[in-house]
């Protein structure tokens, strides 16, 4: 279950950041670029992407046709919705039958949950502002369907959160029990 849990956030994380559905930099990065920003020793600033931008520019949706479009951007969100699903089934089943785990074990399951939920909120940044961006371009039915999974991925986002919470917890009750003698 544990292995489940794991290939399914590796494939969340690279898959996110390979299709710039999220940033390509990790948390310790992020961390180093706001703290360099913060004590003023960022010498050489990088303005910010909008959301959604590099997406939009990665996978050229603005040159393509309006239906090539309206489909990339489609089956891109039903991706993102699907790996997301996976993570969180995956992390329920560990909630579920958690014998055997270690802290440790459960500390790694915790981290990687809780890296998806970031991921996941990000991704849902990037559609709704690629949303935006490409609402001239492709169909409303097409905005429609990628706005109703994009609300799906929200979702999953939420219960990610609550899969956390209870990885947590269980890693808490491990501590609490008696060493065996």
């Amino acid at each position: 279950m544990q292995a489940q849990l794991l290939d399914a956030a590796r494939a969340l994380e690279t898959t996110y950041r390979d299709n710039a559905w999220a940033g390509t930099s990790g948390p310790m990065d992020a961390a180093r670029g706001w703290m360099d920003r913060l004590t003023g020793q960022n010498d050489n600033p990088v303005a910010a992407v909008p959301a959604g931008q590099a997406y939009v520019e990665q996978r050229q949706l603005l040159v393509m046709d309006a239906g090539q479009a309206g489909e990339a951007f489609t089956a891109d969100v039903e991706q993102a919705v699907m790996l997301a699903r996976q993570l969180d089934q995956a992390a329920r089943a560990v909630t579920l039958q958690p014998m055997g785990f270690n802290r440790a074990a459960l500390t790694r399951d915790l981290n990687d949950v809780e890296t998806a939920i970031g991921l996941t909120r990000e991704a849902v940044d990037t559609f709704d502002a690629s949303v935006v961006m490409l609402s001239e371009l492709v169909s409303e039915a097409d905005i429609a369907h990628v706005n109703s999974r994009r609300d799906q991925l929200a979702f999953l986002s939420e219960s990610l959160r609550d899969r956390a919470d209870e990885l947590a917890r269980i890693r808490r009750d491990l501590r609490n029990l008696p060493p065996f003698s």
